[in-house]
């Protein structure tokens, strides 16, 4: 066999040379073109998920506004109702507190200085975890002169109130104890636990509220215990748990309360990652907390 002349050995390795340059580039390119993409793509994704969470936020303020108008309505019926009677005005009965009877209408608000909070804490065998959303939809029925106002005088005992709210489970977010966004990642097995595709939304229904203690003063909130159903990833389970109660003279009540569930009451098996070859494994016991605020649709009363 013959060898190749020596002086064109330093061609081919000049030539071998300039092609590992080119491929170098060529993979940095690739890599430098997938870098962008991922990141533009992740943008697309954090707007659209921002844009749903608006469109949820519009949704509840519209069920806010026409909860509003069919209140108006039905005010403005009873009104043409009560000037059509001898006289033009009607007697109302006396407000017994606690008692059976009309119901107050609230609708659930987001405004400045008012903030709605659902918060998830939990455990895991690397460190605590917590999750944190701001949209909370839903109604409440209270009756008339009970725990509405501050300061309003109520014997212990069952409250005749109706209660229904949801939360889109893509408003909650992974979030650091300060509040700071933490992980995308850990956002999507969130969402895949909790089965969001099929299961948009944990709803709460009231089903018992029992007035537990009278406030000594007037700025201090009521003390209730809640009973009602709540459903995760589609399952349903009866809970019972401490609510707070606070009203202001705005028409306006702040609801607060806490509550130790577990994962696997709603078929959720504790998320078990892996971080660098390392499972992380997941407590099965979570607290759920919340801070919501409903306003009172008008001075008026809305009928069961």
């Amino acid at each position: 066999m013959n060898n190749p002349p020596e002086e064109g050995r330093p061609r081919q390795e000049l030539m071998k040379r300039a092609l590992s340059i080119i491929g170098a580039i060529g993979i940095t390119a690739l890599i430098a073109y997938l870098a962008i993409t991922r990141h533009l793509s992740q943008e697309r994704a954090t707007r659209l998920d921002r844009a749903l969470m608006d469109a949820e936020a519009r949704v509840i303020q519209l069920e806010a506004d026409i909860e509003a108008a069919k209140q108006r309505s039905a005010e403005l019926t009873q009104h043409i109702g009560a000037s059509s009677t001898p006289g033009g005005s009607t007697i109302a009965p006396p407000i017994v507190a606690g008692a059976a009877g009309p119901l107050i209408r609230y609708v659930a608000i987001s405004k400045p200085g008012l903030t709605n909070l659902v918060r998830i804490e939990g455990t895991s065998t690397v460190h605590d975890w917590q999750v944190e959303g701001h949209l909370i939809g839903g109604s409440a029925e209270l009756g008339t002169g009970l725990l509405t106002r501050p300061g309003a005088q109520a014997l212990p005992g069952v409250v005749d109130a109706k209660v229904s709210v949801f939360i889109p489970v893509r408003s909650l977010k992974s979030v650091e104890k300060n509040g700071s966004p933490y992980s995308d990642p850990m956002d999507e097995i969130m969402y895949g636990k909790l089965r969001e595709q099929d299961n948009k939304r944990i709803t709460y229904t009231l089903t018992s509220l029992t007035l537990k203690e009278q406030p000594r003063e007037m700025t201090a909130p009521y003390l209730c215990e809640a009973t009602g159903n709540l459903t995760v990833a589609g399952e349903t389970n009866v809970i019972t748990m401490p609510v707070t109660m606070l009203p202001d003279q705005s028409g306006r009540i702040q609801f607060a309360g806490s509550v130790k569930v577990k994962m696997t009451d709603f078929k959720i098996s504790p998320p078990s990652p892996s971080l660098g070859g390392v499972s992380i494994k997941t407590g099965e016991e979570v607290t759920l907390k919340f801070v919501w605020w409903v306003n009172r649709l008008s001075t008026g009363q809305a009928t069961k």
